[in-house]
């Protein structure tokens, strides 16, 4: 499978290694993306690990500004990825026997799963704090919910915290 893939992005990675300006912007793009990405994720985690609504007013409020920041993290994601992959097929043979590599994927598919419950537990929490104009207390079941995503954004910091680091050891490899 190796050499298949080898052979495979050889064309991309002769382009990659021969050029000047191609590494650098690859790789700009993706510490850029996986800083915009990691760093809203790491604000909005922050924030939900602060906050406990009382209202569903307020809750739903949250549940709305996290909503739209999470688009803005996905997409800074998908990016990351995209570099990634361009990365990978650039050197192959270093990537596809590091521990390190395949640990950061294994993080990046963690945030990837954990950001798809978030958003199910977003879309969860608007959907049941009612109408803007309803600022009645909040339910039991949405505690509960709130406390889902608290559980998410302490993944999400952590394990950010843990691709980042990683990301460092492997562009040393």
């Amino acid at each position: 499978m190796l050499e298949t893939l080898t052979a495979l992005f050889q064309p991309w990675a002769d382009l990659y290694a021969e050029s000047g300006w191609l590494p650098t912007a690859v790789i700009t793009a993706h510490v850029l993306a996986m800083f915009v990405a990691g760093g809203i994720a790491l604000g909005a985690d922050r924030r939900v690990l602060r906050a406990t609504p009382v209202r569903r007013d307020t809750l739903r409020a949250e549940a709305a500004e996290l909503s739209g920041t999470h688009r803005l993290v996905v997409t800074a994601l998908i990016t990351t990825v995209i570099t990634g992959i361009a990365l990978f097929a650039a050197d192959i043979g270093t990537f596809w026997s590091s521990r390190v590599f395949w640990a950061k994927l294994i993080g990046i598919v963690i945030l990837t799963v954990n950001g798809v419950g978030m958003r199910r537990t977003e879309a969860l929490l608007l959907a049941s704090a009612g109408a803007p104009a309803d600022s009645s207390d909040v339910t039991g079941d949405d505690s509960n919910r709130w406390a889902t995503l608290q559980r998410h954004a302490r993944v999400s910091a952590f394990v950010w915290l843990v691709v980042v680091v990683l990301g460092v050891v492997v562009a040393n490899l």
